[in-house]
């Protein structure tokens, strides 16, 4: 019998436990789902973390993305020599770098994204694959380098839109590109200027997120110098701009008016785009190539 600390069903079992009342209604369906699956891992023998981390390569395309995300879920920090091994295959190269990212894999991972998303940006021809990963395992990441990285990424016009957007996406939430001293923050936000007039709407729609988080500060008592040309476009946005924004139910205009709440007050409106366009159940078109 395998110890009640490595058996996967009884670790999954405590992860539901351990969920908020509300999260675990919410997550129900989810939570069924995963205990079925663990269920289909115990018919192939996969009782325990030592037997996914030793069988997870061998296991068919489905069950190993599942694995992957039951290790993310339940942040199994052994298996983190095995993702790395995986990330070799492109099918699941971004399931792998996203889970190193939510189990804090370390910063020796962290460099290891920073120096293939730097051998990618000096190639001619840029792998849009291996940099989607390098996004996913940096994510929200501290790391200077790892954020002058993400800035790279979200200004590089050559790249794809959908790339660029997911990079924004992360610089959101990277605390360093919001310090208004830096060389950092100046480079994110004249990409973010830049973004909000391109063609692509991932960049556009990205780019008023990024210009958002950059004036979020409920204690501002000055204007934000540099972003103020923003406003004419935002308003222009707001006013006539009704496609559907990038994967989401809300459209880009919708997106503009938060951004420009966040000029007038330092913050979002008390229902963000997101709550105000909560019925809608169309979705903006979502590509990856």
């Amino acid at each position: 019998m395998p110890k009640l600390t490595d058996d996967l069903a009884m670790l999954y079992s405590q992860y539901v436990v351990r969920q908020s009342k509300d999260l675990r209604t919410r997550c129900r369906q989810s939570n069924r789902e995963y205990s079925r699956k663990i269920d289909r891992l115990a018919k192939q023998g996969i009782l325990t973390v030592a037997d996914l981390i030793a069988q997870l390569p061998c296991l068919s395309p489905g069950m190993k993305y599942f694995g992957i995300q039951l290790i993310s879920r339940l942040k199994l920090r052994q298996a983190i020599p095995v993702l790395l091994e995986l990330l070799d295959g492109r099918a699941l190269r971004v399931a792998c770098a996203d889970a190193l990212c939510r189990m804090n894999a370390g910063r020796k991972v962290t460099q290891l994204f920073i120096q293939i998303g730097r051998r990618e940006l000096e190639s001619e021809k840029p792998d849009r694959h291996w940099l989607e990963a390098v996004i996913y395992g940096l994510g929200c990441s501290s790391d200077p380098g790892a954020a002058d990285l993400l800035v790279s990424i979200f200004e590089r016009v050559d790249l794809p839109g959908w790339i660029r957007g997911d990079a924004g996406d992360k610089l959101g939430c990277v605390e360093i590109v919001h310090d208004r001293r830096t060389h950092l923050f100046r480079r994110c936000r004249d990409a973010a200027l830049r973004g909000i007039t391109e063609d692509s709407i991932e960049v556009q729609f990205w780019s008023m997120y990024v210009i958002s988080t950059l004036c979020s500060d409920t204690h501002r008592r000055t204007p934000l110098r540099g972003l103020e040309s923003a406003l004419p476009i935002l308003r222009r946005i707001a006013a006539n701009d009704h496609r559907l924004a990038p994967g989401y139910w809300w459209p880009m205009s919708a997106e503009a008016e938060d951004v420009l709440a966040c000029f007038e007050s330092g913050q979002g409106p008390d229902l963000e785009a997101a709550e105000r366009w909560a019925g809608n159940t169309q979705r903006g078109e979502y590509i990856r190539d």
